[in-house]
């Protein structure tokens, strides 16, 4: 691959995981995407980059769930909370119907996704005696 390739897509990956830790504090801005494309990126990239960054809470936290297709119960919990309050903020301050019916329709499939994603059990913490 030509240097400035991927010097690009390590400049793109960079760009996207700002956004995704961004996105972590502003509720409107989705974090996983922007983590997903930062994945994508740096694995083009760089190995060294790409192996740094699965290695971090981030792409732990947001990525890994969706990459292999389970999702705790607490990480359902909060992308729909999040997703239907930017959703019913949206609906409130659209004043055109058939935006409003477009965001019940996400609504809806936001709900049926999060039945379709599996629910990973989570690891209680063991309690060592002494």
């Amino acid at each position: 691959m030509k240097p400035i390739y991927r010097w690009m897509y390590i400049f793109l990956g960079t760009i996207f995981l700002i956004l995704g830790i961004i996105g972590v504090f502003l509720p409107l801005l989705p974090t996983t995407p922007f983590l997903l494309l930062t994945s994508f990126f740096y694995m083009r990239g760089s190995e060294r980059i790409n192996k740094w960054f699965r290695s971090t809470s981030f792409y732990r936290d947001y990525v890994e769930g969706f990459r292999k297709g389970e999702l705790t119960i607490k990480q359902k919990i909060k992308i729909i909370i999040s997703c239907y309050i930017c959703l019913a903020i949206s609906a409130i301050f659209v004043d055109h119907l058939y935006t409003r019916i477009v965001l019940g329709c996400i609504a809806i499939v936001q709900a049926i996704s999060m039945f379709i994603i599996k629910t990973k059990k989570e690891n209680p913490e063991v309690i060592i005696k002494k």
